[in-house]
């Protein structure tokens, strides 16, 4: 097998591993669905995972990867930081609602224990970039002088997740628009006790 083309097989295996681990969860997840959605054998899939747990981890450090990298993007920003951070928190809610991978990342990191790495563990990732983001916004006055950093980043990541999750509850409970739809109303909720910036 050539370089390139097991490479390709192992992302494959990665996109098809997504897919079942968000629609039936690690513990239904079965081997067999993963190879067959990949449409490779399970011999080709024992080449590069030798369990379920291994491409889950592989699943969560791709989520990682990509989601860490958007918001490191967005740090770069010459911007008030808050502001910044509610770009973050966007940006969030918009992969975990079109990518497969990110959504199975965090999903995973929520039913299987997972080590205490940002390079797996997506929460404490983002929790991380936000912590840093609105610690930045704490120095730059963007965040009021009286708001907690470490709560203010809680607060925002519960959001993230909360809103995400509204799709999956059963109707009619379940709120018709999209989870970024809901993240602005949150956080124009929000907004005037975290930060005195006018609204964007």
């Amino acid at each position: 097998m050539s370089q390139e083309r097991s490479e390709r097989t192992r992302r494959t295996l990665i996109g098809a591993a997504s897919t079942v681990f968000d629609q039936a969860g690690y513990e239904r997840a079965t081997l067999s669905a993963i190879s067959e959605h990949a449409q490779v054998t399970k011999g080709a899939l024992f080449f590069h995972f030798a369990a379920k747990a291994d491409l889950a981890r592989a699943v969560q450090a791709e989520a990682c990867a990509t989601s860490g990298a958007a918001l490191a993007k967005l740090a770069r920003r010459e911007t008030p930081a808050f502001e910044t951070a509610t770009a973050m928190a966007h940006a969030l809610v918009g992969l975990l609602e079109t990518d497969l991978t990110v959504r199975a990342g965090a999903r995973l990191a929520q039913e299987i224990r997972t080590p205490d790495d940002p390079s797996l563990h997506c929460h404490s990732n983002w929790l991380g970039a936000l912590h840093g983001i609105l610690g930045r916004a704490r120095s730059d006055g963007s965040l009021l002088p009286e708001v907690d950093v470490r709560t203010a980043a809680v607060l925002m990541l519960s959001m993230i997740t909360g809103t995400t999750a509204l799709p999956r509850l059963p109707a009619p409970r379940s709120p018709r628009e999209p989870a970024g739809i809901w993240l602005t109303r949150m956080l124009q909720l929000t907004r005037p006790s975290l930060s005195a910036l006018p609204p964007g």
